[in-house]
């Protein structure tokens, strides 16, 4: 009796068609990160940048508002803005809050002879509009209840009866013992030397007309400077 012959075995074939192809090649993003910047060496960093200071830096930014500021005397890192208002009487809050800067700016270019120019800035880190208070337009200063107190002139640099309900306060933190102290100090003395060399400049009579401030870019794409009569206007019913 013979045997039966045995079947071959037949091996199915696998093409691509039938959704079996080769697998695709997994990217390793961490080598090809590494491939990247070896391809692509990072530039060596700006030596002038590198060897830029704290200060140098709030100077540029300052100076990106009003570019007549030339240094900074003094620095805090978080100041309030007050108006006063006599109608309640009390403190109302003008929304403006950030860094205090204690400047000094060049002179006016229309200024003969040159008159030093100081003022302070506040940068409001709550919205576009900073405070810039130019020290020729203080009339007093005083520091009461830790808050400094700003009695402000009229528009012509007189101190007329209106002029005396102009009184802006700016509370500074403290963040050690001398700050308000040193702060205040500084004011002080920096008044004294704006009005010792201005001698008459605020005199009605003989005063030039202020000429216009130049603007840098930060202060033109805001489109305006905030001025002391917008501070004020809420109180007299007015916006600036």
């Amino acid at each position: 009796m013979s045997r039966p012959t045995p079947r071959k075995r037949v091996h199915a074939r696998h093409s691509s068609a039938s959704g079996h192809g080769p697998r695709p090649v997994q990217s390793d993003y961490e080598s090809d990160a590494a491939h990247y910047i070896d391809s692509h060496p990072v530039p060596a960093p700006n030596p002038a940048l590198l060897n830029r200071t704290n200060t140098d830096l709030n100077l540029s930014v300052l100076r990106r508002y009003l570019p007549s500021i030339n240094s900074t005397l003094s620095i805090a890192a978080n100041a309030v803005v007050y108006t006063f208002n006599p109608s309640l009487p009390g403190w109302d809050k003008t929304g403006i809050e950030g860094t205090y800067f204690l400047c000094m700016q060049d002179p006016a270019s229309a200024a003969v002879p040159a008159v030093p120019r100081a003022c302070i800035f506040v940068l409001n880190r709550r919205g576009l509009e900073n405070v810039i208070l130019d020290l020729a337009d203080v009339a007093d200063f005083e520091v009461v209840d830790e808050i400094y107190i700003f009695r402000l002139r009229g528009a012509g640099g007189d101190e007329d009866e209106g002029s005396h309900n102009k009184v802006m306060g700016i509370w500074i933190h403290a963040d050690k013992d001398d700050t308000r102290v040193m702060n205040a100090a500084l004011i002080a003395e920096t008044l004294k030397h704006v009005r010792a060399a201005g001698g008459d400049q605020n005199d009605p009579d003989g005063a030039a007309p202020t000429p216009q401030e130049e603007l840098g870019p930060a202060m033109q794409a805001i489109g305006r400077r905030l001025s002391l009569s917008d501070l004020f206007g809420a109180q007299d019913g007015t916006k600036g």
